[in-house]
């Protein structure tokens, strides 16, 4: 599929939103052919914003709403995708469009605002109108937590069917063996959080000393901020800033890790924390509060404990020396954290749950295929291998393989193929039929949505025959954004037929110096092609058709390559006349 990730964020920048977006982007990209759209809209309305109103007057995406909606909504209406995955409700609440969207979060404005307590009432309520209408637009919604699930339903009156809960994983390249962790020594306390009064740092190093106070050797290693005054104590250990993004920072944040005990979080506010998923990934119970999305990421008594937002510090360090004083119950419940983090908290299982809803978003979405006769010689195994694999995983497409005509001519033998294909449409009443032959291949441009679109687009305009790609062509003349009609084409390893040319075909006498390209360009007038091509031939250093093709070895490629040339100078020169958005 062809997936939008539709963000103001750039989603290949590790430290964009603690590098969530960064391993979303990326396990998607796996399966996916994904392309990060927003950034330009989001440029030009600030670049707008700036000469309007000067450089001193703070820009508010919430604002450009409006002007986002309309330059997606033509954006998406020149360039199909197969779904749009979106993280900005500024982005989403003003776009028209027929591609399914999936709105990405771990909040919701309400419970964000109430955490932030903002006053100004107009900002609020535009914030707020925007949510709704995100949350109404989305085809359907992910959420890491039933938290801010609750939060959509309850508050924005979204139909609960419509939410999927999955999980963050944690943000770490090398996923550690699990050893468990020696008790013998000093206890080994662990702080994460760039906001220290947020992330609740003064009362992590009250956990620290009333540790130490009841007698437990201890430590406390703080990563990401710094304590304003500076603890003066030996066994706290501060770094300021770690970059994980290095191969340094990576190392010393996973030699932190080992050595880690308990990682101390008395948080005020998380919509759900990554950091619990890395803590979970090294077997490190969490000591955090029950606020927010945490319990989601954190499950009392599982991979960690939950306390009432004012428990004093005096609870957590009762809680890490009943565990840290019982040997087995701790490696148990380092065991349990392991288990939570490979069950749940990785983006390895996020993928696999992602992937599934997308399929089955896409799949109810269209609800359609369309019948496929794949032409193939039964002595070219190698030929049916190939075209066999291109189409599996594909269910937009009812697969056939038909057993070709042979002839001591290939050109008459293909075309006795394409009038065996023909009859065998009209026999099972067939309103439209892809006829394939066995060196096809998809190419990266290749979507389900496109190829639909310019199906249905290009019925509307009375085309008879769409071309998927071509090797070659006479001239071409753009009737819509990616749809061109043409005099006449060399090429038939891709081609949709429309029921309103089986008669045509049928009803021509095939002679012995014609091509089926040829025969086909002179007998259908209304004929298009696909660009960028959706498809294009393997080279397999034979032909089963043309013997010039087999004189020459890279012939064929060489066609596509003159082809999509020329292509490119027409769309250029078109791009010209058309708005971008």
């Amino acid at each position: 599929m062809n997936i939008a990730f539709l963000s103001s964020l750039n989603p290949t920048d590790i430290h964009n939103w603690s590098g969530t977006l960064y391993y979303m982007y990326h396990h998607l990209e796996k399966n996916y052919r994904l392309t990060w759209t927003g950034r330009q809209q989001l440029e030009e309305a600030i670049q707008f914003h700036r000469e309007n109103f000067g450089e001193d007057t703070p820009f508010s995406p919430e604002k450009y709403a409006r002007l986002f909606g309309k330059m997606l909504t033509d954006l998406f209406h020149y360039e199909c995708y197969d779904l749009i995955i979106c993280r900005d409700y500024f982005f989403l609440a003003y776009l028209t469009t027929e591609i399914p969207v999936i709105y990405i979060g771990d909040t919701t404005c309400r419970l964000f605002n109430q955490y932030l307590k903002i006053t100004d009432s107009p900002r609020l309520d535009l914030a707020e109108e925007l949510e709704e209408r995100a949350i109404q637009k989305a085809t359907h919604i992910v959420y890491a937590s039933e938290w801010a699930k609750n939060s959509a339903i309850n508050h924005y009156h979204a139909a609960p069917e419509k939410i999927s809960v999955i999980e963050f994983g944690a943000n770490i390249d090398n996923i550690p063996e699990y050893t468990g962790h020696d008790c013998t020594s000093a206890c080994n306390l662990l702080f994460i959080g760039k906001n220290w009064e947020m992330k609740g740092g003064n009362k992590a190093i009250d956990v620290f000393r009333s540790v130490k106070q009841k007698g437990i050797p201890c430590t406390l290693t703080i990563i990401g901020s710094t304590p304003a005054p500076m603890p003066k104590d030996a066994d706290i250990v501060v770094y300021p800033y770690i970059d994980k993004s290095s191969a340094e920072g990576q190392k010393l944040f996973e030699q932190i890790l080992r050595q880690s005990h308990y990682l101390i979080a008395p948080t005020l506010f998380d919509c759900f924390g990554i950091v619990y998923c890395e803590a979970s990934a090294y077997g490190i119970p969490v000591l955090t509060t029950d606020v927010g999305g945490i319990s989601q990421a954190v499950r009392n008594g599982h991979n960690g404990f939950l306390f009432a937002a004012d428990a004093p510090a005096s609870d957590y360090a009762d809680k890490i020396i009943d565990l840290y004083t019982h040997k087995d119950r701790y490696a148990n419940l380092g065991r349990e954290c392991r288990k939570h983090f490979e069950t749940c908290l990785n983006w390895n299982v996020w993928e696999k749950r992602m992937n599934d809803l997308l399929v089955s978003i896409k799949e109810r979405e269209e609800g359609t295929y369309i019948p496929v006769y794949a032409i193939n010689m039964k002595e070219r195994e190698e030929r049916r291998k190939h075209i066999v694999r291109e189409f599996e995983g594909k269910p937009e497409f009812e697969f056939h393989l038909v057993e070709a005509c042979t002839h001591s001519k290939g050109t008459i033998g293909l075309w006795n193929s394409i009038v065996k294909v023909i009859k065998m449409a009209k026999e099972q009443e067939e309103d439209v039929i892809v006829i394939c032959e066995d060196d096809h291949f998809f190419t990266e441009n290749y979507s389900p949505g496109l190829l639909f679109k310019e199906i249905r687009e290009a019925y509307m305009q009375g085309a008879e025959l769409l071309s998927g790609g071509i090797g070659g062509f006479g001239q071409a003349i753009p009737v819509g954004y990616h749809r061109y009609w043409v005099d006449w084409f060399w090429s038939t390893q891709f081609i949709v037929i429309y029921s309103s040319a089986f008669d045509t075909i049928l009803s021509y006498e095939f002679q012995e110096d014609d091509t089926a390209d040829g025969v086909l360009s002179e007998i259908i007038y209304n004929k298009m092609v696909i660009y960028p091509f959706i498809s294009e031939q393997k080279d397999f250093g034979y032909s089963d058709v043309t013997l010039g093709n087999m004189e020459y070895p890279g012939k064929i490629r060489e066609f596509f390559k003159r082809a999509n040339a020329r292509f490119k100078m027409i769309r250029t020169i078109q791009d010209l006349s058309v708005p971008k958005y």
